[in-house]
């Protein structure tokens, strides 16, 4: 059973719009996870410039938000636990920044799908693919430069000096060489999310 092209156009556009939808999520999806990865690298940068004070501020939160004994607390021990849910965050922005670049390039397939039963509407269900991929605003420009370019760079130049503190503080320690192998692998990912966005085949 054949069919129609009146079927076939509204499965299109069904599509389409779902497609859209979960761009829409991911991209909220994404500004969320922004959020929380700057607010650890506060939490990082706070430990860097001022220790002392950070370590009474975990020690206080755990004791009034956990209900755990903060002097029995291991600052160096919450300080790889900060580490790791830095790689975790990043790990999930990258992934996500991922699938809405994939997304975008996918949906410029179906608007072009969707265009072709539209003889010499050039400019017609171009909304969100096309004009995302091509006519960028300044504005758009920028915001996706702060997101692809200046951001990883930014969070590796923040946790490469975190991490060279780190020496300073930890020395060669099982902790150190913890951190250190989880700032190689938030370096590594950033790599590959850059080469991932800016040299795609």
């Amino acid at each position: 059973m054949s069919i129609s092209d009146d079927k076939k156009l509204e499965t299109l556009n069904d599509h389409y719009k779902d497609t859209f939808a979960q761009i829409r999520d991911y991209i909220s999806l994404r500004d969320k996870l922004l959020i929380w990865i700057l607010l650890v690298a506060a939490v990082m940068l706070f430990e860097v410039f001022s220790p002392s004070e950070a370590g009474l501020a975990i020690a206080q939160f755990a004791s009034e938000k956990v209900g755990l004994n903060g002097a029995l607390i291991n600052t160096s021990f919450i300080g790889s636990v900060i580490w790791f849910l830095m790689l975790v965050l990043t790990m999930k922005y990258f992934q996500t920044v991922g699938l809405i670049e994939k997304h975008y390039d996918y949906i410029e397939k179906v608007e072009d799908a969707i265009r072709k039963n539209y003889d010499g509407a050039t400019g017609i269900f171009s909304r969100e693919g096309r004009h995302y991929l091509e006519n960028y605003p300044l504005f758009s420009d920028w915001s996706w430069l702060l997101y692809t370019i200046i951001f990883p760079i930014l969070l590796v130049a923040v946790l490469l000096y975190k991490i060279y503190n780190e020496v300073f503080i930890s020395g060669c320690s099982v902790i150190f060489y913890i951190n250190l192998l989880i700032f190689i692998c938030i370096v590594t990912s950033t790599i590959l999310y850059l080469r991932m966005l800016h040299f795609k085949k």
